[in-house]
């Protein structure tokens, strides 16, 4: 899909989109986008994190029911450790710039 005609941001929209159906907190016009899209699609309900890149863009984002968590570190030398499970790779405390 994204080697087509479709940006990095619309691919992961179709393939993993949010839980749209039954919410009052999203804008029509997004939530119109989704409706299209589920003509276009099935979604991926997961669980699942996935992450995705083009070589330019990177994203990360979790499945439609939440089952996943995502969790990540970027470490003063600028790293960007990012796993679905805390203690995937050993980050020695002093080298943490942020977590969450």
């Amino acid at each position: 899909l994204a080697a087509g005609t479709r940006d990095l941001a619309e691919v992961i929209m179709m393939v993993i989109p949010e839980a749209w159906q039954n919410t009052n907190l999203m804008q029509p016009e997004k939530k119109d986008f989704y409706k299209y899209l589920s003509c276009v699609m099935e979604p991926w309900d997961g669980p699942a994190l996935v992450c995705f890149t083009d070589g330019i863009q990177f994203g990360a984002t979790l499945d439609r029911n939440g089952l996943r968590p995502g969790r990540f570190y970027i470490t003063k030398d600028q790293r960007l450790i990012l796993a679905s499970e805390v203690g995937v790779v050993d980050v020695r405390p002093e080298e943490v710039e942020f977590k969450d």
